[in-house]
Formats: C-alpha cells, structure tokens, sequence
C-alpha cells in the first residue's frame, strides 16, 4: 500500500499535465476553427460589399448618361422652340399689323355712319321744317286788325332741332312742367323724326320722377313701344313701364312685362334689377335668375 501510494504521488502530475495539455490543444483547435470561420465570413462581406459597390457604381454611371441624355433633348426641345418662335413671329406681326389696320378702318366706318346718322337726323329735321313751312304757307291768312288799326304778325316757325333742343335743356336744368309740354308738342308736330321716340320716353320719364303719376308714366312709356318698336329707347321704356305698372299697384301687368323684357333684352344693365323686382312681388323664384346668367 505504501509503494501504491509513492506511485501515484510519483505519476500523478504527470498525468494531469497531460490531461491539460490535451486540452489545451483542444481549445487551439477549436480556436483555429472559429479564427477560420471569421476568415470565411469576412471573405463573404467582402464579396458582397464589392458587389454592392459594383451596382452603385453601375447606378451612378447609368444616372450620369441619362443626365447627359436629358441635357441633350432639352437642348434640342429648346431649339425646335426658339426655331418655331422665330417662324411663328413674322406671321404673328403681320397678323397684329392687319388687326391693328382692321381697327382703324372699323372706327373709320364707325365715324362715318355716325356723321350719316346726323345728318339723316339732320335731314330729317329740315324735313320736318318744310313741312311745317308748307303747312303755314297753306294756311288762311290771318283777320285783319282790329278797329283800333292794330295789326297782327305771324310768328314764324320753330324748327324741329330747335324745339327738341330747348326742350331737353328745360328738362336737364329741372324745368319739368315746361319740358313735359315742349316733349308733348314735339311728339305731336313731328312725329316721324328721328328725336321723337326720345321726346315720348321723356315724357315717361317725367311722369315717373314725379312720384305720383305712375299710370301716366306707363302710358306713355307704352306709347313709344306701340309708336316706335325698334329704337335705342325701347329698351329702357319696356323696363321702365313695369316699374311703373308695379309701384301704380298692377303686379301681375308689371310681371309681364319684366318677363317680356327679360325675354329679349337678356343682357340690358336692367336685367338684375327686374329679377329682383319679380323676386320682390313673389313672381319667380331665386334660381329663375341664375339660368338667365
């Protein structure tokens, strides 16, 4: 038992030492592995990374040549343009020039048939004075005097122009009981002028600033609708005559008459103003005036 036991004091670290150096070669191996493993997987990122370098590259090359692509067909785009501009410029100016020259002669013709609208107003006149001239000559002579010696002197006619004139300045400066007979007298002795329908819608007119006559005011204001249909003021006289039929109390004669002037004067400055007027009396609704728009 002793010498057993010298034995194994004798070769027991031997043993153990080489039981560790075992292991220890065990750990380099395994080591060596895992080190290899490293090599293997950096390898791999290599790689992948210089392909993902590659297709970046790829990308940037790719993008630089389309640039270049664009640059080239906006150069080209631009060309084209300033080409069609520099074609398209001379037909436009001489086109501009011909428009401007039409202008011109459009105001010329406007000059000119406003120059012969006064003198066919003028003509008219004159006309209207040699008829009443005419009349005057045809008429009886006048009595003779009276008892006394006295004598008596025919006054001479006043000239259409004139009359209407002196009318419309007793109408513009407020003399409208004055203005009202010299319309009235106008219209009478010469009704076929050009001034006549304005003598007419004058006198409606009066009649309705009045504030009190507004059934005169229709009538006469119907007048120049019956007397002259088509003239620059038949317009104004249709609206004016439903104005004046409603504040006279006729609602539904004056809702007539809105909607015949609405009708056919759709783009007269009164046409608002009569919607609302119907609106107002309960004749149409709110989106009566919205489709006349």
């Amino acid at each position: 038992m002793k010498r057993l036991a010298c034995l194994m004091m004798i070769f027991g670290p031997v043993a153990l030492m080489g039981q560790k150096k075992e292991d220890i070669l065990a750990i380099q191996r395994d080591v060596a592995i895992l080190q290899d493993q490293v090599k293997q997987l950096q390898k791999s990122q290599d790689e992948k990374l210089a392909a993902i370098q590659a297709m970046i590259q790829q990308a940037v090359d790719a993008s630089t040549k389309l640039g270049a692509g664009l640059g080239a067909l906006q150069r080209e785009v631009d060309q084209r343009l300033n080409d069609q501009q520099q074609k398209v410029a001379a037909p436009v100016a001489t086109l501009g020039s011909k428009v401007d020259q039409m202008a011109a002669d459009f105001s010329s013709v406007q000059t000119n048939v406003a120059e012969l609208v006064r003198r066919m107003n003028a003509l008219d006149s004159k006309l209207a004075d040699i008829s009443n001239a005419v009349r005057t000559l045809s008429a009886p002579p006048p009595a003779p005097g009276a008892a006394s010696g006295g004598t008596t002197t025919q006054v001479p006619a006043i000239s259409a122009e004139t009359t209407y004139q002196n009318a419309f300045r007793d109408y513009s400066s407020g003399k409208n009981d004055l203005a009202l007979q010299e319309f009235a007298d106008y219209v009478k002795n010469f009704p076929e002028t050009a001034d006549a329908p304005n003598a007419q819608y004058y006198i409606g007119y009066i009649y309705f600033t009045g504030g009190a006559n507004y059934a005169d005011a229709a009538k006469a204001f119907d007048d120049v609708l019956e007397k002259w249909p088509e003239n620059p003021k038949t317009a104004d006289a249709m609206y004016y005559k439903a104005v004046s039929l409603q504040k006279d109390g006729q609602r539904t004669a004056a809702a007539t008459v809105y909607k015949d002037f609405i009708k056919k004067y759709p783009h007269n400055e009164h046409v608002d103003q009569a919607h609302k007027n119907l609106r107002t009396m309960g004749m149409e609704g709110a989106s009566a005036s919205k489709k006349h728009k």
